[in-house]
């Protein structure tokens, strides 16, 4: 589409519909946004064709700006002071800032009182699928989020061969191509995965290349802006398929090296491993030197899900430490720029870890950080900001601790009629207490009794109690006291975590280096799982960054260094030339919000709420949210690497 075209009827963001052409513009008197404009006050839209977008221009007019954002205290994401200034927008660019009392704009907002600062960068999440579910990026807008760092944890919706790799959004309709019981088979064929995709998500896979899926989110209009990885554990499924579970020869790493080579050439920014998961957990250590190298070597940042909870894939103690030591080495290596994903303490506390003992694990890990820094390990990390709940989705209901049984059951009452069962109970202990089923293995965590409290209940005596208290009290297995709670109240909820500040993560964001990542997904506020276990999304998913304001950019940090971490500091290890911060020429990402408003609304009960505290967020010179409300503007870029 070109400005000169004559278009009829075309359909543009915010409901605006065009008419007619008038010159090189396009003439209209519907809506724009929800707001209907007035009838004297004709207005036209410059269709930008790169990014698939329309601007807002009074019919007549000859404005010096299209917007003007007056009177805010500018944080510029360097972590200077703020400054009262005006920031004026041309096209997707900032293009003056200062004292512009006497300019004119198509539009004026008044920011007297709000904080102006760059979009705000997720260093780590999952939007890779549900970019094209939800192409707007609500969740992502409307907490600030401009600019988002996909394919992480080794999983990168491309490249495809013959078989598929679990994006970790596929949870409404995975199990019809993959059914388990145990541990989520992530393989599958790619024409099921089609089928499914299509028949219960409205998901076109209609991409085999990185390049075409670059194309495939570009055709979506997508709201915000993507940086893609090159996931290893895709790339390993693309040359290995169902065969992942050893090593791979010298000709198959050959091949692997071969598509991460192709994906950065079409626009990957760099490449991820997830050395928990399958198949990146079977790889060699010759294999990871070698597939990462191949990413260093085009200057491909490199994303590390560390190996940390190995016992889940039958590898032994994870060592934790080691899992971070192993990232090192693989960075000291290739040359790769490392990011350390979602950061945790590298040491294992057992059996129950004092709030103490935490912290002095969470700092002798960022001794091991800065010990590679001084050795010439160009690193960073990222933190989840919600200390009461990771992973992309959320737990509401104790019978999903007992995930396995639940699927095969069908529902929570199914299940606890088999619970009935003492041979039944026996089962499942058996298979727990053998490690099959991660989530309760006692190995792995030994405190899990301790962390199940009981919300709503129709059993008086569980409420506001532990599994761990519950099976004291009753001198029971916890095990056995946990089938006992789903048996007697198949729908018993967990217990809100208790609010306040995290010390291990107040510690890992007092670091220099410290960034935020929220892992996980885009959606709006109607997404739920509807097979058991009935997931929520994760709190994150809407209030991670209004979360990370709130508890440490506001009081730990300093909400200039805040903003930094948010902006700045990731834009340079992403070599982003052209936003992160607000100067004159860099791109028109921006958000303006009230700081002392900021908050997460969601709980974790019903995180699905948009935080408040936003008032506007543009990205790339359009706004996406006016007011406090979402305008789905579509204005957002695939950002390749250069």
């Amino acid at each position: 589409m070109e400005v000169g075209d004559c278009l009829e009827n075309l359909r543009l963001p915010g409901d605006l519909e065009v008419s007619r052409r008038v010159g090189g513009y396009l003439e209209s008197r519907r809506l724009f946004g929800e707001s209907e404009l007035p009838e004297e006050s004709e207005a036209t839209w410059r269709v930008d064709s790169a990014n698939h977008t329309a601007r807002i221009i009074r019919k007549g007019a000859n404005h010096m700006f299209d917007v003007i954002i007056k009177g805010g205290q500018v944080i510029d994401g360097t972590g200077a002071p703020r400054v009262q200034k005006d920031i004026g927008i041309k096209g997707d660019s900032i293009s003056a800032i200062g004292d512009l009392s006497g300019a004119e704009a198509a539009t004026t907002i008044d920011a007297a009182g709000q904080v102006v600062s760059p979009g705000f960068i997720d260093m780590h999440n999952h939007f890779d699928q549900t970019i094209l579910l939800y192409p707007h990026g609500q969740s992502a807008i409307a907490q600030g989020i401009t600019t988002a760092v996909t394919g992480q944890c080794g999983f990168s919706p491309a490249p495809l061969n013959a078989h598929y790799t679990t994006c970790f959004c596929e949870y409404n309709w995975w199990d019809r191509v993959q059914p388990r019981k145990y541990d989520m088979e992530v393989v599958a064929d790619l024409t099921k995965v089609k089928q499914a995709a299509k028949e219960f998500a409205g998901l076109d896979i209609s991409w085999s290349s990185f390049g075409e899926w670059v194309e495939a989110v570009r055709r979506a209009r997508p709201g915000l802006n993507i940086i893609p990885l090159v996931g290893h554990s895709t790339v390993r499924t693309a040359v290995m398929g169902e065969d992942y579970r050893r090593h791979a020869t010298p000709d198959e790493i050959a091949a692997m090296k071969r598509y991460v080579e192709q994906a950065m050439d079409e626009g990957a920014a760099g490449i991820s491993n997830g050395m928990d998961y399958a198949p990146n957990s079977y790889c060699s250590v010759q294999e990871s030197y070698e597939v990462i190298g191949a990413a260093a070597k085009k200057n491909g940042i490199f994303s590390s899900h560390w190996r940390r909870t190995g016992l889940r894939r039958g590898f032994g103690n994870p060592g934790l430490i080691d899992g971070i030591k192993e990232a090192i080495d693989i960075a000291k290596v290739t040359g790769a720029r490392l990011e350390i994903a979602h950061l945790s303490p590298g040491y294992l506390i057992s059996p129950s870890p004092t709030a103490k003992l935490s912290a002095l694990a969470a700092e002798e890990t960022l001794a091991v950080l800065d010990n590679a820094l001084a050795d010439g390990v160009d690193l960073a990390f990222d933190v989840i900001p919600n200390h009461q709940t990771g992973g992309v989705l959320h737990v509401r209901h104790v019978a999903a601790y007992l995930d396995p049984w639940l699927r095969e059951a069908g529902s929570p009452d199914a299940l606890a009629k088999r619970l009935e069962a003492p041979d039944y109970r026996k089962e499942i202990w058996d298979y727990l207490m053998s490690g099959k089923w991660y989530m309760l293995n006692p190995i792995i965590n030994r405190s899990w009794a301790k962390s199940i409290v009981i919300g709503d209940t129709t059993v008086k005596e569980f409420e506001g109690r532990s599994i761990a208290d519950l099976a004291k009290g009753s001198g029971e297995d916890p095990l056995y006291t946990l089938m006992d709670v789903v048996r007697r109240d198949p729908n018993a909820r967990l217990a809100p975590p208790k609010e306040g500040s995290d010390e291990v993560k107040r510690i890992f964001y007092g670091h220099k280096l410290a960034m935020v990542g929220i892992d996980t997904f885009i959606a709006d506020t109607t997404m739920e799982v509807t097979v058991p276990p009935y997931y929520l999304p994760n709190p994150n998913t809407y209030g991670g960054m209004a979360r990370f304001i709130r508890l440490y950019a506001n009081g730990l940090l300093g909400l200039e260094e805040g903003i930094h971490r948010l902006t700045g500091l990731p834009a340079s290890r992403l070599d982003l030339q052209d936003r992160g911060v607000l100067a004159v020429g860099k791109k028109a990402d921006i958000v303006v919000f009230k700081p002392d408003e900021v908050t997460e609304k969601g709980t974790v009960e019903e995180p699905r709420e948009y935080p408040s505290g936003f008032s506007w967020v543009f990205v790339n010179g359009v706004a996406a949210m006016t007011d406090g409300r979402l305008t789905l503007s579509g204005s957002g870029e695939v950002l390749t690497r250069r």
